[in-house]
Order: C-alpha cells, then sequence, then structure tokens
C-alpha cells in the first residue's frame, strides 16, 4: 500500500470524502501534528535549556516528533504502515549514507583549502584516543581508525536518535504535506520547520558557533535544513520509506558534526564559514538538494510522457 493509500485509509473513516473535505481532513491531522510536536518539545527544551546539552536530554528531544506522529496516527486512524518502515532497496541506502560525506567533504575541502579553518586540530586527535583508549597510537592511526569506528559502530547510536526525528519529519509529516503541497513546496516547509524545531537550542544552549550574530548562524542553519529537506524528500518519496533518510541524517551528524567540523582548527572568523552555522555548508547542501529538485520534476516529466 503506498503513502497515499494509507493516509486515505486511516482518514476515510466517516465514508466517502470529497476533495474539500479531504483537503481540510489532511489540515486538521497536520495541526495536531504540529502542535502534539510543539508540547513534547516545549517539555524536553525545558531539560535541555536548564540541565545542558546532556546525552539524555537531546535524546528525549530528537523522539519528540515521533512521539507527535504516533500520537497523531492514534488520534486520526492512520495506518502506522504509512510512516514507512519498509526496508528499501540497498542503492537508497547506500544514498543515505554516502550523501552527507559528500556534500561535507565538498564543504569542508572549500573551508580547509580556502584557509577558512584549519586541518588538522590536534584536540580532535586527542579526544578520539581518550575516547577510544587509544593512548599509544600514532595522531594518524588514532583518527583513521576514529573515522571507522565512528562510521559503523556510532551509526546504530546516531541512528536510534535520528529515527526519533525522522519518524516525524520524513515519515509523517513530508508524505503529508506532499497531499496539499508540491515537492519543492513540501521541502521548503519541512526544512523550515525543521529549522524551527531547533531555534531554542541554537538561541538558549551552546549549541551553535558562540553567542555573536545568532540570527545568521539560524539562517544559515535554515539554509541547510532547507537544503537537506530536498534531498531526503526524494530518498522518502522514491524508497517509500523513512529509512534512508535515518541513515542520512546518522551519517550527517557522525561525518559533519562528529568528524568535519572538530579535527578542523577554529581561526577566529571561522564560524562564520564553518560548521553547521557558517554558510559555506548551507550552501553546499542546498545546491545539492535543489539538484534532487529538478532531478525529481525531470522524471515526473519523463514519466508522464
Amino acid at each position: 500500500m503506498t503513502i497515499d493509500e494509507n493516509l486515505d485509509a486511516g482518514e476515510q473513516t466517516g465514508g466517502e470524502q470529497t476533495g474539500g473535505n479531504a483537503r481540510n481532513q489532511t489540515l486538521l491531522t497536520l495541526a495536531w501534528f504540529l502542535g502534539l510536536t510543539a508540547l513534547f518539545a516545549g517539555t524536553a527544551y525545558y531539560f535541555v535549556i536548564e540541565h545542558g546539552l546532556r546525552r539524555y536530554y537531546v535524546s528525549m528531544l530528537m523522539w519528540t516528533p515521533a512521539l507527535a506522529a504516533l500520537l497523531t496516527c492514534k488520534i486520526r486512524s492512520v495506518d502506522l504502515s504509512a510512516l514507512g518502515w519498509r526496508w528499501p532497496a540497498g542503492r537508497w541506502v547506500a544514498a543515505g549514507y554516502l550523501l552527507p560525506v559528500f556534500y561535507g567533504a565538498v564543504a569542508y575541502v572549500v573551508i580547509w583549502g580556502g584557509g577558512f579553518g584549519g586541518l588538522i586540530d590536534p584536540k580532535f586527535a586527542k579526544e578520539v584516543s581518550y575516547f577510544l583508549g587509544l593512548a599509544n597510537w600514532s595522531e594518524g592511526a588514532t583518527i583513521a581508525f576514529g573515522i571507522l569506528m565512528f562510521g559503523t559502530v556510532g551509526m546504530i547510536w546516531h541512528s536510534a536518535t535520528s529515527l526519533g526525528e525522522e519518524i516525524g519529519w520524513r515519515g509523517f509529516l513530508t508524505p503529508t504535506l506532499l497531499r496539499v503541497l508540491s515537492f519543492p513546496l513540501t521541502s521548503i516547509a519541512v526544512g523550515l520547520l525543521w529549522a524551527l524545531w531547533h531555534l531554542p537550542i541554537i538561541f538558549w544552549t551552546k549549541y551553535n558557533a558562540g553567542p555573536s550574530d545568532l540570527e545568521l548562524q539560524f539562517l544559515n542553519y535554515s539554509l541547510m535544513t532547507v537544503g537537506m529537506s530536498f534531498i531526503l524528500t526524494y530518498l522518502r518519496v522514491r524508497s517509500d520509506s523513512l529509512w534512508p533518510a535515518v541513515i542520512l541524517h546518522a551519517s550527517h551528524n557522525i561525518y559533519v558534526l562528529t568528524i568535519m567540523q572538530p579535527m578542523t582548527i577554529q581561526y577566529k572568523e571561522t564560524w562564520r564559514y564553518a560548521s553547521e552555522f557558517g554558510f559555506i555548508l548551507p550552501l553546499v547542501t542546498l545546491a545539492v538538494g535543489l539538484y534532487f529538485w529538478r532531478r525529481f520534476e525531470a522524471e515526473e516529466k519523463a514519466a508522464a510522457t
């Protein structure tokens, strides 16, 4: 059963619906999801803001979209299979894993090559050595082994936390919005909502590039989430599964946030260019996202003819 068929089956409990009524029912379903997400996230944010970016509080926060989606499905009688649980073909899993490696590498090659940040920060090797217990290893061997471990075993933890967000954003919200909006408008809307959900953690915790120009940092971050949203919408539609999105989200958190950014030497102005809050990674991600939009449009046109 496809995404639309599952949603229709869940929402048509009151008999045959007209087109206008079906749209109203979809909007009501969206309102439930957004309201519950705000409620659950607000509760989780109390702990994150008051007690810091501790792993358990952040994990709780990342699972609030999933809780909202699951409860909305219960309230609105939407079949849970509509969330996209099926495991997709291997090429979609590989795409989810490798795309962050690609756009992250492009962005950081520009950052390192352009002199906006240095390579490699000695603190990164020391932290990896401490974290993995590699006291007698050379710096190169430590970093290589760290990348291997983070990119494999680390996927277990990051996939578990990313799953909480992706059940909400790509499992539920994306296919629901696609019923009333086009591919690009859905991608933009989900990307902006995704960024807005992060706003408190950016403005009122240390999840940022420092206290300066937080509005600019949030703008850059929003460009990145919109770019990622185009990619993730494409993967969600073409694979009919939420798992490529989970894998991509986890891979992004590993390769960009755990490897590429920490290994970058921070100069005085590096924050303006690097990380999710500088402008280079968001622009690269947005460019990749727009490519997937154009690819989707070309595929739809070819299918129609």
